[in-house]
């Protein structure tokens, strides 16, 4: 009977395992870094889409309306509430 399997087909254990290694090595990473993404992603949308509580929003809304607030005081309502006040308007659109 013949063995239907030479031995030189076989290889040593080291390169087994180097192939394993190497294999393992060229798969995780990518796979680590498609996990890290899509947390990022996760996270950033969910940050993203948080409502202040309701009496936050009041307070911010109530400095907002007030005529004497500070500077600051409105900055702090402006992030509160999301509104962008750092957005520059052109000098075109502006007509007297």
């Amino acid at each position: 009977m013949t063995d239907l399997l030479d031995e030189d087909e076989l290889p040593s254990p080291p390169k087994r395992g180097r192939a394993i290694a190497l294999a393992t090595f060229q798969i995780v990473p990518p796979m680590v870094s498609v996990g890290c993404a899509i947390m990022a992603g996760y996270f950033t949308y969910v940050t993203s889409h948080n409502k202040p509580p309701a009496d936050m929003a009041a307070l911010a809304v109530s400095i907002m309306k007030s005529g004497d607030a500070s500077p600051e005081l409105r900055d702090w309502a402006a992030d509160v509430l999301g509104i962008q006040t750092d957005i520059g308007m052109p000098a075109k659109s502006v007509q007297q």
